[in-house]
């Protein structure tokens, strides 16, 4: 079976939820609860809707090794819709690999059908992840004029 690329829907849900359960881990360890459950539960719904929400799956000889979100968002300062990454991830054991290029290649063409001008993507601390900004940069992201994002729960 080859590598592939595959565009998850809704029945891949826990297959997307079990990689950005993986993702929260490395970032946030066990600074707070991660239910798996509810991430698939979350991933079901997203995928299910027309909710502007997609993910992409790399698939290595029959195993899911990498994911990247993305979702569909709209600012005047970007000229009108755009896409946000919102989780990239890759196991540790296929990293430096070109996995997480392809799948980033793969949301730039989807973006591109979309007729979005830009993508954007928060990344993690500098001091902890400078190799994931590092990945970034050299995939042609820049800094935006907009700052850091922050967030307010509801």
């Amino acid at each position: 079976m080859a590598n592939e690329i595959i565009k998850a829907t809704h029945e891949l849900s826990e297959e997307v939820a079990d990689l950005v359960t993986k993702l929260l881990r490395d970032l946030v360890g066990h600074k707070w609860e991660i239910d798996p459950v509810k991430l698939t539960s979350a991933a079901r719904k997203l995928l299910s809707e027309e909710s502007g929400f997609h993910a992409f799956l790399y698939q290595v000889e029959g195993s899911f090794v990498g994911v990247i979100t993305i979702s569909k968002s709209a600012a005047i300062y970007a000229g009108g819709y755009y896409g946000v990454i919102e989780e990239l991830y890759v196991e540790p054991e296929f990293r430096s690999k070109s996995i997480g290029k392809a799948l980033l290649d793969e949301t730039v063409s989807f973006a591109r059908e979309q007729g979005w001008p830009r993508l954007e993507v928060s990344t993690p601390k500098k001091e902890n992840w400078q190799r994931t900004i590092d990945f970034y940069r050299r995939e042609g992201f820049s800094n935006t004029s907009v700052g850091e994002r922050l967030k307010l729960e509801l």
